[in-house]
């Protein structure tokens, strides 16, 4: 039985994609946590004509942004704007945009606004997906029944609800989402944190759903199969460091303030509160 562990755990560890980059540490422990939104593997069953093809749009962006920073003390969770302003060699661009050009990119950009990186993990939209079907789906609570054609969202009712991976996808890619008023659709009120801040109810709902898998051993092995398959590390990251964040307890997830959109574009940049709110954190990385 003991050897057979050993294997397996061998077996996943050698599953896990890594990837070289000159990490920021700070003080404590920070992981940063990044969901790409590429088109070159798309979870099982949605056609590339829903959501643009690779060549349509290239390339692959940081559509979820979190960050966990451990003081050994007290955990604190970031989900951070994926359109806030960050320095860049060319002077400034938005965060999403900066997984353009690598992963060094980002964690540089993420160090202008004071986040440092001690471990790195990313995972595409088909490995998203595939964890939370893994897991068995996710208990998620809808406050009003909402709807985006674009995203394949379609949920009729409000209020808490068990999802599948591509419902729990469609919810953190919504960009047009519609509300049902009086048994009318109609376009949801405009809030540039959306996106953010359901990215931070999905990650609770993942790691309460991580913590019910631990009490069954099939389970948890599938999900720590699609994992394994769907996650991209740094070079410094090991399988028990990987293992221990699965376990972790995230407790509430806030929304990175910044400011708001700027012009009609989705340029927001950072504000007083964003620096105070990375300092209560306990985060500061040398730039």
């Amino acid at each position: 039985m003991a050897g057979a562990l050993v294997l397996d755990a061998a077996v996943l560890a050698a599953r896990v994609d890594r990837v070289p980059v000159e990490l920021r540490e700070g003080p404590g422990t920070t992981w940063v946590l990044i969901g790409e939104d590429s088109r070159a593997d798309l979870p099982t069953g949605m056609a590339a004509g829903d959501v643009g093809t690779p060549e349509q749009v290239p390339g692959s962006r940081a559509d979820v942004v979190l960050v966990l920073h451990s003081s050994g003390e007290r955990t604190t969770v970031l989900s951070v704007p994926r359109d806030v302003v960050v320095s860049t060699p060319t002077g400034g661009g938005r965060l999403a945009l900066t997984w353009l050009d690598g992963p060094q990119a980002t964690v540089d950009a993420l160090c202008s606004l004071g986040i440092p990186t001690d471990h790195l993990v990313s995972v595409d939209l088909a490995g998203f997906a595939a964890v939370v079907d893994a897991l068995g789906g996710l208990e998620v609570d809808v406050p009003a029944a909402v709807r985006d054609p674009l995203a394949e969202l379609d949920l009729a009712r409000a209020g808490v609800q068990h999802v599948d991976g591509r419902t729990a996808l469609a919810l953190v890619r919504s960009r047009q989402p519609e509300e049902l008023r009086a048994d009318t659709w109609v376009p949801a009120p405009a809030d540039p944190d959306v996106r953010a801040r359901t990215a931070a109810g999905l990650v609770q709902a993942l790691s309460a759903a991580a913590d019910d898998a631990r009490l069954r051993p099939w389970r948890l092995q599938a999900t720590a199969w699609a994992a394994s398959d769907a996650l991209t590390v740094d070079e410094g990251t090991s399988a028990g460091e990987l293992a221990a964040l699965a376990s972790a307890d995230l407790g509430p997830v806030s929304v990175l303030p910044v400011g708001d959109p700027v012009n009609g574009t989705l340029a927001r940049f950072p504000t007083e509160e964003t620096a105070a709110a990375v300092a209560a954190a306990g985060l500061s990385c040398d730039a």
